[in-house]
């Protein structure tokens, strides 16, 4: 299954006897209130809000980074309220931030066994340009029992990222200024982990908020394979790259769910600056 949905098929979904479970995930770094007005004043008829602080991380400690995993019991109670089960229950998500957002609640729940979900490409902008219906009324979903199947496989911290081998990728998926260590507004350190390639995550979508075509993704996502390891300020954005790289076929990258808020949080972790 793609990891990315149109509006126009999302549309067709609702009609069917099985529509999904749609979650809305719009969310600012600058406004983390935003998000929830947003939804307020008009969202996805049927979908339920998600807040990124709230409901999609966990308390921020001295290591995890800025947006800490919540532990799998609580993510496992997030999706159950929502009404998904896994391995059943369709799920959509969508933003309107280029899929960044979205694309983490994906992550989760790919990373709890969840396969059948997909993130709405071009987000709330898409479904409204395809006359798709919009609401202010918020609908109470049936709970249901989302048992985890953990994928450990999909998640490293910063210790398995030092001591990577050779054949694992490492990718850092924020913009090429924090990369270089030009530009550092979020974290108190600037650069990034020796030995990374930046490919920026927005290179992936248009100005539109769309991805880009599979032949374009693939062609900036050269050696990514399922070894990889993806990154970024604090495992959010990452997810954008790693679901690209689903898309392109390529295999589904590693993510360093602390990323770099949580690597310069261990003091013996080198930084480099520069190319």
């Amino acid at each position: 299954m793609r990891p990315l949905i149109s509006a126009a098929d999302l549309q067709e979904q609702l009609r069917s006897d099985h529509p999904p479970v749609i979650l809305d995930c719009r969310y600012d770094l600058a406004d983390t209130a935003s998000g929830r007005v947003r939804y307020g004043q008009g969202h996805i008829s049927g979908s339920q809000y998600l807040s990124l602080d709230d409901d999609c991380c966990t308390v921020i400690g001295v290591h995890g980074g800025r947006h800490p995993l919540p532990s799998v019991d609580a993510m496992a109670a997030l999706f159950s309220r929502c009404g998904v089960t896994r391995g059943e229950t369709p799920v959509v998500a969508y933003d309107d931030e280029g899929g960044c957002y979205a694309a983490h609640v994906w992550w989760m729940l790919r990373y709890l066994g969840h396969e059948n979900v997909r993130v709405l490409d071009g987000g709330f902008a898409a479904w409204k340009e395809a006359d798709g219906t919009v609401t202010r009324e918020e609908t109470a979903p049936e709970p249901a029992r989302f048992i985890p199947d953990v994928q450990e496989h999909m998640c490293v911290d910063a210790g398995q990222v030092a001591a990577r081998d050779a054949s694992s990728l490492l990718i850092d998926c924020r913009a090429h200024e924090r990369f270089t260590g030009k530009e550092e507004p979020l974290d108190p350190v600037a650069g990034h982990i020796p030995g990374a390639f930046n490919v920026p995550w927005r290179d992936l979508v248009d100005d539109a908020g769309r991805f880009l075509p599979i032949a374009a993704l693939a062609e900036q996502l050269t050696a990514v394979d399922e070894r990889s390891i993806m990154y970024c300020g604090s495992g959010v954005t990452a997810c954008v790259n790693v679901l690209a790289a689903e898309h392109c076929s390529l295999g589904l990258p590693r993510l360093y769910a602390g990323s770099w808020s949580d690597w310069i949080s261990w003091p013996d972790n080198p930084v480099a600056t520069g190319e």
